[in-house]
């Protein structure tokens, strides 16, 4: 069940968007018969519904023009909230970053707490849908203390609300259930049907992650009645899409394509961009299980087209630069406030009648102030330098993102070149060839289809890692049982090539690690032994247990690799593809995700090899504790 559940991660959030909560509202205006209240009241009403958010901007820019002419700062702390709201809804990220910053700057000058924990409250939410989960806890934090101060019970639920969201992107399960129960007792007492209906859904992906299937379905059934009752079609599309979900992992497809085919249908027409490209994600995962790789290819295509076009390196760059800029911004006021008050006690010193006094007050003003000065200096430079390795880090991530997917332009055509090739070739001249040739086209064939099928397999392994959404499931298991599936899997390769796999392990051997992870793991080593080993050879596996950890090894007695290739081996920037001994090609990509799946599960990854003699590809687990 669980490796759908990472297609998932970005369907949370948008089931507490098509509520109505997600967004932060800010609170009720007094003085409600003036222009500028029902001018707010009525953008607020607009934003989460709207299909064209200019018509709200109208609204808006009279609405500032009033906050300017009477020189009102809540008037204006006010639009600048409901401005990134409007550039939040129509995923404009940096643009809403930027005006909840500026929100924020003000309600501190002002001491409005309720618009100062509705700021915090908004930037959660920003840093939440880019996935910096512990920055958004912080926010959500900062509104949770306000809101408790104040004792305003729409915040506090909300805050509840969306801390449990932060936590179980985190995976940390018992506190998103934590605050995830506080939301629900909150929203109850409030009889805050839109926010129920949210936490409903909630309960729904908290039980999905468990792998409760049947209790996670009878939840997001529920969200479902309850978004229909309602008539919120956003939110009836993600029940759809959530329920669609729980079919596919119950092997229900029937079921499963005919939600998730409604929820593209409803997304695409309320223009539900940042979810439709979720769905077609689940979808690629749907049709490659049902080996339809023509449709698969298709949804991944479009899955990519619509990710690339959203939040990626540059806007997260832009976004950070703002919060340094109001992060400094505030430090410069700081330091002038503090040049004020100096002034302030300089006036009164001047009329001292001691010199002695005086003297004494100008000196400790003075090392106040540079000791102000150097600590401001000191966390503007420290903010810089962290700019910096931002920077350099992301220009390494989209300089490793435009190697991988050159690799990969040029891995997948070759087979789906063989395929193309082929059958355009029998189609048109089939009674031209021999039946020893037909049978050497089928193998040929068959050998192209496997590749491509294990390319593509490896490249959705891969993207879900790289986008943070494989969960990793840790059990105890024995490892003998991973062993013999791999070489069930592998018995036609081992056939085709006249090999023997030896299997050396003590079937009490248990490790502590992710079943899937560890299975994909050994799956791609052991074919890589058969691929790059001559035919009639021997291929063994082992593993022996050395204090706290099992050292797994897969030996081969094939061509080898040079030194110079191993240090390449396990980079995705570094292209070491090389042809098997019967012509089997491959990507490289394959031990990419051995490295990455090892290391995820407290182990490490190396190779030790020479050319002619073969290769010894060895890891090792964290060793785990027999049941009794």
């Amino acid at each position: 069940m669980g490796r759908y559940v990472v297609v998932y991660t970005l369907m949370f959030l948008l089931g507490v968007v098509s509520t109505g909560y997600a967004r932060p509202h800010s609170p009720e205006l007094s003085g409600a018969d003036s222009e500028f209240d029902l001018l707010i009241k009525k953008a607020k009403k607009i934003v989460p519904i709207a299909t064209n958010h200019d018509s709200v901007s109208v609204l808006l820019d009279r609405a500032d023009e009033l906050a300017k002419s009477s020189k009102n700062h809540s008037y204006a702390a006010h639009v600048l909230l409901v401005r990134g709201q409007n550039e939040y809804f129509s995923s404009n990220y940096e643009k809403a970053i930027d005006l909840y910053y500026q929100a924020l700057d003000l309600t501190e000058q002002i001491h409005d707490s309720v618009l100062f924990a509705t700021a915090n409250l908004n930037l959660g939410m920003v840093y939440n849908e880019l996935e910096d989960y512990d920055e958004s806890i912080s926010y959500f934090q900062k509104t949770l203390k306000t809101s408790e101060a104040i004792k305003d019970s729409a915040l506090i639920a909300k805050a509840y609300q969306d801390i449990a969201i932060s936590y179980r992107h985190k995976k940390d399960v018992t506190k998103a259930l934590e605050y995830n129960e506080k939301a629900i007792q909150m929203a109850q007492l409030r009889k805050d049907t839109a926010m129920i209906i949210a936490i409903t859904n909630n309960f729904g992906t908290i039980a999905y992650d468990q792998h409760d299937l049947a209790k996670s379905l009878d939840y997001y059934r529920k969200a479902m009645d309850l978004y229909q009752a309602t008539n919120d079609r956003k939110g009836i599309a993600l029940a759809y899409n959530n329920i669609g979900l729980v079919y596919m992992d119950q092997k229900d497809y029937p079921k499963s394509i005919e939600y998730f085919k409604k929820a593209l249908s409803l997304a695409t027409e309320l223009k539900m961009n940042d979810f439709v490209g979720d769905i077609y994600s689940n979808l690629t995962l749907y049709y490659k299980e049902q080996k339809d790789f023509k449709n698969a290819f298709y949804c991944y295509d479009r899955f990519n087209i619509i990710y690339d076009s959203l939040a990626g390196e540059k806007k997260n760059k832009m976004i950070y630069s703002i919060q340094a800029k109001f992060k400094l911004g505030r430090s410069a006021r700081e330091l002038e406030e503090l040049k004020l008050k100096n002034q302030s006690q300089l006036d009164a010193i001047d009329s001292a009648k001691s010199i002695q006094i005086y003297l004494f007050i100008i000196t400790v003003l003075v090392v106040v102030l540079a000791g102000a000065t150097t600590y401001l200096l000191f966390k503007e430079k420290k903010l810089a330098s962290e700019l910096k390795d931002k920077t350099r880090e992301l220009s390494e991530l989209n300089a490793s993102k435009d190697k991988f997917f050159s690799i990969i332009a040029h891995d997948l055509k070759n087979p789906f070149n063989v395929l193309v090739s082929y059958t355009s070739i029998l189609k048109t001249d089939l009674d031209l060839f021999t039946k020893e040739q037909l049978e050497q086209i089928i193998a040929d064939l068959n050998k192209a289809s496997e590749n491509g099928y294990n390319l593509l397999q490896n490249l959705l392994l891969w993207t879900r890692s790289q986008t943070n959404r494989i969960h990793i499931l840790k059990s105890n298991f024995t490892l003998a049982t991973v062993f013999n599936e791999v070489k069930d899997l592998a018995e036609l390769n081992l056939i085709d090539k006249e090999q023997t796999l030896l299997m050396e392990i003590d079937s009490q051997t248990v490790v502590h690690a992710d079943k899937d992870m560890i299975s994909v793991v050994l799956r791609n080593l052991v074919f890589n032994a058969i691929k790059f080993s001559e035919k009639r050879s021997e291929i063994r596996l082992k593993a022996s247990q050395s204090g706290s950890n099992v050292r797994i090894d897969v030996i081969d007695s094939g061509i080898g690799i040079s030194e110079e290739n191993m240090k390449k081996l396990f980079a995705i920037d570094k292209n070491t593809m090389q042809q098997g001994t019967d012509g089997e090609v491959g990507s490289g990509l394959g031990l990419v995700l051995c490295k990455e799946f090892v290391e995820k599960n407290d182990g490490k990854i190396w190779v030790e090899s020479k050319v002619s003699e073969g290769s010894v590809f060895s890891f090792t687990l964290p060793a785990g504790e027999i049941k009794a």
